[in-house]
């Protein structure tokens, strides 16, 4: 039979225990380096229009995205498109020192007016993403108001040939809330209803963009936000290998695919200064 002796412990050899644990623990924990992730920040704007009675969560002037870019610029960062990013982590190839990402959502027309000479000034590129009934209307319809008015197929011609701007899926008429959120599953939808549904909307896009504009997205952006479980499986297979979320934080991308279907963007409002919004990004 085993005999067990007793160990006296006082409250000072407790502490240097639970130290001790807490400091082997703590050397497990690697330290963020630039091996594991590099960070890549992106933000996200809407409108940009003069009127400063127009601004908002979703509306800035040209003047603070003016203020953002150079910002950027004097920092040395690089922004990248889309596809420049799904070709640098497929291939395995490093991506710059200092990588940003620009993106517009809903395609305004303000967007072409304001945006493509300041990002042509700064040297940096832009994803735009457009919903597709908008620019069927306003392409139809001609009302070429910045006001207002959203990017109609030729704007969005322009815009590509620029060689600054990529063209992002935003659907053709899910950006709204009523009777579904977004692209989500509605409750009680059938899953199969759900993928034709997604497929017929999102697909009309990609064939309204081929047929006017001679392009073919693969970068989504999901309206509002609103994701479900089974959206990330029917977008890939739709063909999307960048997929832009609006939950707030910065991507950290180290290789792989997978990271590239939830990116993370920071919605940029008015009223806060650039150095402000850029420190919430980690960008300094």
């Amino acid at each position: 039979m085993k005999r067990y002796r007793c160990i006296s412990v006082t409250a000072r050899g407790i502490f240097c225990l639970l130290l001790t644990f807490l400091l082997i623990k703590t050397a497990d924990v690697p330290i963020q380096t630039a091996a594991q992730g590099r960070p890549l920040p992106i933000l996200m704007y809407h409108g940009i229009l003069k009127d400063p009675a127009r601004g908002g969560d979703y509306v800035i002037s040209p003047q603070l995205l003016e203020s953002d870019l150079a910002f950027l610029k004097s920092r040395g960062y690089t922004s990248l498109l889309p596809s420049e990013l799904y070709e640098a982590v497929t291939k395995g190839e490093d991506l710059p020192p200092k990588p940003v990402m620009i993106t517009f959502d809903d395609g305004f027309l303000n967007n072409l007016t304001y945006g493509l000479p300041l990002l042509e000034k700064y040297d940096m590129k832009a994803t735009v993403a457009v919903v597709g009934s908008y620019s069927e209307r306003f392409s139809d319809t001609p009302d070429p108001n910045p006001a207002y008015a959203h990017l109609s197929w030729d704007d969005i011609t322009e815009l590509t040939q620029s060689g600054r701007v990529e063209i992002a899926n935003h659907s053709y008429d899910m950006h709204k809330k009523e009777g579904r959120k977004g692209t989500r599953r509605k409750f009680g939808e059938d899953e199969a209803d759900y993928y034709a549904a997604l497929v017929q909307d999102v697909g009309k896009t990609q064939s309204l963009l081929e047929q006017h504009c001679g392009i073919v997205p693969t970068a989504f952006a999901y309206p509002y936000g609103s994701i479900s479980r089974e959206s990330v499986a029917v977008l890939q297979e739709m063909g999307f290998n960048v997929l832009f979320t609006c939950s707030e934080k910065v991507n950290m991308i180290n290789g792989e695919v997978d990271q590239l279907l939830s990116l993370g963007r920071f919605n940029r409002p008015k009223g806060i200064s650039t150095e402000r919004f850029m420190k919430r990004l980690g960008i300094n």
